[in-house]
């Protein structure tokens, strides 16, 4: 028989090995202990599995299996004002600077999620008058791939001016307008340390823009892109009210709250909060593709945390070879269990699983 082991692609989900068989059970390891080696099985109307005996080989072979997701859209509209260069809380001796401790946080979640998001970049302020302006575009295009160019432009860059926050919020309304729509989702983390200001014509530091900001906010959730608030830095260099506003606004609220953005006030905080909004915006698949086709596809076994899932031609409830052999989608209730997360998927080559006939 042929052992296939998922491959690891997300923290928040452990694919593992299965045995051979209609049931077994995983050690601390992840390798698959079949409680019945010989099990097969089929599955009548009301989903109930009749096993008979049968006779499976000894031998393994581990074969690569990849979740297949679509992967969102997420612009980071960082804040890179003057106050982005002062440590965050009390300022110890040599504390670094938020700009520090936010450059390795972007740095670690873009490097995680490469391959899974679309990162871009647009920072604020990045030029106009009295150091309030925003140039139109992003400063790193939304795309895959986009780590190393987000921590290049990071790298070669530091804070300075003030934080007009809501005509960074109209340029990622802009940016996003010119991008074709994702079904996977369009997002945008505005991440900030200051009190928006910047407001009149031309825009001038002692004029407050919070209700600008989170309009800016509104207009975005009405274009279909939703916004993820993160405050980071103490709480008395903020105005928690516009955040807070902000984040129901935009329709990615933190749970919990209040307080309804995400706020951060160290490395750990902020590595948690970034983990948290980048994590949930990427959604488990249903469908995983195959790196090798079996000897024989009707000699599989399917099981989900342990327990064989029938085959399913109808597509109703259970797995199935679609939409071609090289790649396994789960349907109905098969698929919503695959998505809760915490899931251990196991495909085995060479012994028949359960069928719905």
């Amino acid at each position: 028989m042929f052992h296939i082991k998922t491959q690891r692609l997300f923290p928040c989900f452990a694919f593992a090995l299965a045995a051979c068989g209609a049931t077994g059970t995983m050690d601390g390891d992840g390798n698959g202990q079949a409680a019945d080696s010989g099990a097969v099985g089929r599955a009548d109307a009301n989903n109930n599995l009749n096993f008979t005996d049968a006779s499976c080989g000894a031998q393994t072979e581990e074969i690569p299996l990849v979740e297949i997701n679509d992967p969102p859209d997420l612009l980071i509209v960082l804040d890179k004002s003057g106050s982005m260069d002062t440590p965050p809380g009390f300022p110890f001796p040599f504390s670094p600077t938020k700009w520090d401790i936010m450059e390795d946080a972007l740095n670690s979640i873009t490097s995680t999620y490469n391959n899974n998001i679309r990162f871009g970049l647009s920072v604020f302020p990045n030029g106009g008058p009295n150091l309030c302006g925003v140039l139109s575009g992003a400063d790193v295009p939304v795309d895959l791939g986009q780590a190393p160019a987000i921590s290049s432009w990071l790298a070669g860059n530091s804070p300075n001016g003030n934080t007009p926050a809501h005509l960074a919020l109209q340029n990622a309304s802009s940016i996003y307008a010119g991008l074709p729509a994702n079904p996977a989702g369009q997002y945008v983390l505005f991440a900030t340390d200051g009190v928006p200001n910047c407001g009149g014509t031309p825009p001038v530091p002692d004029q407050g823009t919070g209700t600008e900001t989170v309009a800016a906010v509104q207009a975005l959730a009405a274009q279909g892109v939703n916004t993820f608030v993160l405050g980071f830095g103490d709480v008395l260099g903020l105005d928690p009210g516009v955040l807070n506003d902000a984040a129901q606004a935009g329709g990615e609220a933190k749970p919990g709250g209040p307080p309804y953005y995400y706020a951060a006030n160290d490395a750990n905080s902020l590595q948690t909060a970034l983990m948290q909004i980048a994590g949930g915006i990427i959604l488990p698949s249903c469908s995983f593709t195959v790196s090798a086709t079996p000897p024989d596809p009707n000699l599989v076994t399917v099981t989900v945390n342990g327990t064989p899932i029938p085959r399913d031609p109808g597509h109703n409830n259970g797995w199935d070879y679609h939409p071609d052999a090289s790649t396994i989608t789960f349907f109905g209730m098969a698929c919503e269990q695959v998505q809760t997360g915490n899931t251990e998927v196991s495909f085995v080559f060479g012994c028949p699983g359960p069928t719905i006939e």
